[in-house]
């Protein structure tokens, strides 16, 4: 149990509700059973993601019982992470990965509000409603820097033809993206085999 300090200090181990996201052990943390967004195959290929990249957005969970309130998915991909995942032919991650903090914790921003809240809260982070549209053109433009063939961009449910089906919904836009591009940065796809 973590002692009483001096105003403005913390205690050691004491969670700062304050900050915007601290280091967490991911058996600390609770999954909703009663989150509505299911989640599959997707785990594997946003945990690869993860380990191309680095961990993005923090884990959003009550600050009593750290019940999650978003980031379920992220939670998933991480405890795979730790198991080892295979990557474009080579197994990454591993009992011992660190996602930029200490072994076995990932980023948490903890929130003090009702279990009520927290649903409310849960199913706002799900709800397609509040979600903004895709700029088709944007991410042609954006996905061109990593070739046709990517696997990373497999992973985010960018395939090829997922691109070919958006550079033609784009159409005009994507032309208009490529000649408004600085010299050598128009969105074309001309990736190596392997997709790098």
């Amino acid at each position: 149990m973590a002692k009483a300090t001096k105003q403005g200090e913390s205690a050691p181990n004491a969670p700062d509700l304050l900050a915007a996201a601290q280091w967490l052990p991911i058996a600390d943390l609770k999954p909703n059973p009663r989150n509505p967004r299911m989640h599959g195959s997707e785990v594997t290929a946003l945990a690869r993601t993860i380990l191309r990249t680095a961990w993005g957005a923090p884990i959003v969970a009550q600050s009593r019982g750290r019940r999650i309130i978003g980031g379920h998915g992220r939670l998933e991909a991480a405890k795979l992470i730790l198991r080892g995942v295979e990557v474009d032919g080579e197994m990454r991650g591993g009992a011992e990965h660190s996602f930029g903090g200490p072994v076995g914790c990932v980023p948490v921003r903890l929130v003090d509000v009702s279990d009520a809240e927290a649903d409310a809260m849960t199913l706002a982070d799900n709800a397609r409603g509040l979600q903004g549209t895709d700029d088709s053109a944007a991410i042609v433009a954006m996905a061109a820097s990593f070739g046709r063939e990517s696997t990373m961009m497999a992973d985010m449910g960018y395939d090829a033809a997922a691109l070919d089906r958006l550079v033609q919904s784009a159409g005009d836009a994507v032309t208009r993206a490529g000649e408004s591009a600085p010299s050598g940065d128009a969105p074309t796809y001309k990736g190596d085999p392997d997709g790098r």
